[in-house]
This record gives structure tokens, sequence and C-alpha cells, in this order.
């Protein structure tokens, strides 16, 4: 307990310049008593005192001191004692503790920081660079440095606004760690939330923590400078908590886009639920149109293939069939993921909304249809494309195998008629003739019985 007797010995030995008393009292007693006892005198009395204190007992001192009384005396600190103050804290601490003060406070303490050149410290004067203009822990105005969006549905039209408020929508497209650890710190959002938001290989889920939700939806991706694999699938994360909606792509997203191009009808950041739905909507109708743009291409690789049997063109429906894959992996996750929201009503649908749930039902349906059937029909093709190499290389086989044989039989006879034995029509001033008329003959003969067994045909 404060003795309150004590108080105004403590006054009369500052006024008095008993420095060396007051020392020996500080250092002589718990930092938390000595705190106690300071705290009932004023701010330019205890910062007095402070001043005339070895750093270590000054730094254990201020600590304990209650919050208001912390911020009178930063504002009476100079360069240095501010400085002193915030080397004496855990690095952890130091952002935790300077966030919490007035603006114009923070401001200045960033501009001496900054002016300091250490390397933990400007790092932290970049922390608090962008935090600087914050109003309230659910408010903020944020940095241009940051890869953030915000938007705001006023008067039914999207509006892209500078703070966080209610019914908004904060939008990343590859964040990088500072706005990660931005988002971690202002919403106290898992930061497995979002990285699992980034992760290409991400299956569609969904995960509730502190009042917080992921769902992690699997969306289709076009990439024509990827010279092999042309369409593919990328995660957005969803995350809703405090009355806000952030989504999270580590690609520029159509579907994204569309929203924020105000292609979407009905479209209202205010409606979180909806908005969910809206997205899994867009997704599934892209899905669908991508689909369309497989098979067209397909198709034209196919016909490419009927006149000339590349190695190129059987890679590029290799390619088609791997993105086939994909696609029916991800509406089925998608799918599954749409059941689970109407199971446990996790996104309590309303009257208004269940159409618009009946309606995604329906095209995920189709487009679930439409991916197995293309991905059969092209395994098929495969297949055939197949079968269809093996038997051109037989009939060439064929050919090759008739034409050696052809030609082996006059080379039989010119390798017989080149022995040193006695043969005939050696004698014979014709004998060459003789054998090359030998020769032809034999050699139309077996054109004549592979013709008709049909191995010379291409």
């Amino acid at each position: 307990m404060k003795n309150p007797l004590l108080v105004p010995e403590i006054r009369e030995m500052l006024l008095s310049n008993q420095i060396d008393e007051l020392q020996d009292f500080c250092i002589s007693t718990a930092p938390s008593i000595v705190a106690d006892f300071l705290g009932a005198l004023y701010p330019q009395e205890i910062n007095d005192i402070l001043l005339n204190l070895p750093q270590e007992i000054r730094s254990s001192i201020f600590f304990c001191l209650d919050d208001d009384t912390k911020l009178l005396l930063i504002e009476l600190f100079k360069e240095d004692e501010l400085l002193e103050i915030i080397s004496y804290m855990l690095p952890e601490e130091r952002f935790t503790f300077l966030q919490e003060l007035p603006n114009e406070i923070k401001i200045k303490i960033k501009t001496i920081l900054q002016e300091t050149q250490r390397e933990d410290f400007t790092k932290l004067a970049a922390q608090i660079e962008a935090v600087a203009e914050f109003k309230t822990p659910s408010e903020f105005i944020y940095k241009d440095s940051l890869k953030i969006e915000i938007y705001k549905t006023i008067d039914n039209k999207l509006e892209k606004i500078n703070k966080v408020e209610n019914d908004c929508w904060i939008n990343l497209t590859n964040p990088g760690k500072e706005e990660l650890d931005f988002l971690t710190h202002r919403f106290n959002i898992p930061y497995d939330f979002l990285t699992a938001s980034l992760d290409m290989d991400e299956i569609s889920r969904t995960e509730i923590e502190n009042d917080i939700t992921l769902i992690i939806l699997k969306t289709p991706f076009f990439d024509e400078t990827n010279l092999d694999v042309l369409y593919f699938t990328v995660p957005i994360g969803i995350i809703l908590t405090n009355g806000i909606i952030i989504t999270i792509c580590p690609k520029e997203s159509e579907i994204i886009l569309n929203f924020i191009k105000q292609k979407v009808k009905n479209f209202s950041t205010a409606k979180r639920n909806r908005f969910v739905l809206q997205l899994f909507l867009r997704a599934t109708l892209l899905f669908l149109q991508y689909l369309k743009q497989i098979n067209n291409a397909a198709a034209i690789i196919q016909k490419k293939l009927e006149q000339s049997s590349k190695n190129q063109q059987l890679i590029k429906l290799l390619n088609i069939e791997k993105s086939l894959v994909y696609f029916t992996t991800s509406l089925k996750s998608n799918a599954f993921m749409l059941e689970r929201f109407q199971k446990i009503d996790m996104l309590q649908i309303s009257s208004e909304n269940e159409d618009l749930f009946e309606d995604i039902a329906i095209e995920s349906k189709q487009a679930i249809e439409m991916a197995n059937i293309y991905s059969d029909i092209l395994s098929g093709m495969m297949d055939a494309f197949a079968s269809i190499i093996s038997n051109n290389l037989n009939i060439v086989m064929k050919v090759l195998t008739s034409i050696a044989i052809i030609i082996t039989l006059p080379i039989l006879i010119a390798s017989l008629y080149g022995m040193n034995v006695k043969l005939p029509f050696q004698n014979s001033p014709h004998a060459f003739l003789y054998v090359i008329i030998i020769s032809v003959v034999l050699a139309l003969i077996g054109v004549g019985f592979f013709a008709r067994k049909k191995w010379l045909e291409m």
C-alpha cells in the first residue's frame, strides 16, 4: 500500500535538491514500490527524479508506472531518454508498447528512430509508420507501401477507401510478409490462415478459430505465359472477422477483378455471407467457361494429330489432361464444402440467398459432369492416338522388312557368283546378263509376293 506520508517527504527531498537521498531511496527500494510512490507526484517531478537515476533503475521504474503516467512522461522526455527507454524493452515489446501511443507521439518517435541508423530501430520505425494513423484497433489508415486494397459499398456503388470500417472488404493479391504481419497484428488473425490462403496446393476447406472464419475456395486460372499447363487452379482465402471480409489470393484473380469492376449484380460488401456465395458462383461459372475453352483446344489438337502425329501435339494433349485433373479435383472439393455449408448452416443462408445457393449447386454439378466427360473423351483420344501410333509403327516395320527381303535376293545371287567355284554360265560371254536377269526376276517375285500380302502399303 502507498504510504501517503512518504509522498510529501519525497517532494520535499526533491525541492531541497537532496539528490543523493532520493537515489538511495529509489535504488534500495523495489521498482514497483518506487513507481507506486512516484505516481502521486507531478509528471515534471517524476521526470526530474528519474533523470538523476542510473539507466537500469530509471527504466525499471518507468515500466512499473501506470499507463497514464507513462504517457505524460513520454511527452516530457528528450530524444536520448526516449531511445534509452525503448532500448531497454524486448524487441517484441517495443511495437506493442508504441502502437498504443497517440499519433503525434508515434510520429515523433518514428522520426527519432529513423535518425539513429540502427537496423532494429529503423525496422521499428517502419512498423510505427504503418500504424502511425491508427485510431482504434478496428479502424486505421493504411500506408501506400502496403499491397492492401480496401473497398466498401456506398449508395449501391463499390468505393475504394483508405481505412477499415464496418462492412468493408480488404483485398490482398500476392501479399508479402509485411502485409501478413500487418493483418495478424491488427485483426489477431492466425498466421496459418494467411499462409494457407497462399498455398497453391491447399484444398478447399473451412476452419473457425477465435470467432474468425477461414474459407479456402479453389478457383480456375489461365496463364498464357506458362508454356506447359495453361489452365490450373489457385486458392482464394476468404476470412470473415469483426464485421469485415478479407480476400487473399497468390495471383491476380479474374474473379476478384469482376467484383472490383462491378460486373457482379446485387453485390454489397455489407452482405458478407452473400458475398461468399457470389464468389463461389463466379468461380463455378469461370470453371465452365475454361472447360469449354479446353474442349475447343483439344479439338484443334485432334485435327492436327490426324494429319501428323507430332510429339508437340501429344504433349499439349497431356497438359490439357493435367488441367482437367486439376479442375475436377477442385470442383469436387468446392462442392463438398458447399454441402458442408448447408449441413451446418455456416453461412446462415437466408431466404433471399436460397436461390443463389441452388444456382451454385446446379452450376457446380454441371461443371463436374463436363469436366468428367471431357476427361473421359480426352483419355479415349489419347488411347486412340497411342494405338494409331503403334499401328503406324507396325506398318513401317512391315514395309521396311519387305524391302529388306526383296533387296536381299539380288544380293544373294551376286554373292554366289562371287565365289571361287564352278558356276553355271561362267564361261558364257553373256554370264553377267544372265545374273542380272535372274536377280531382277527374283526381286519382282518378292515384290509380287509382298504386294499380295499388302505389306508394301503405307
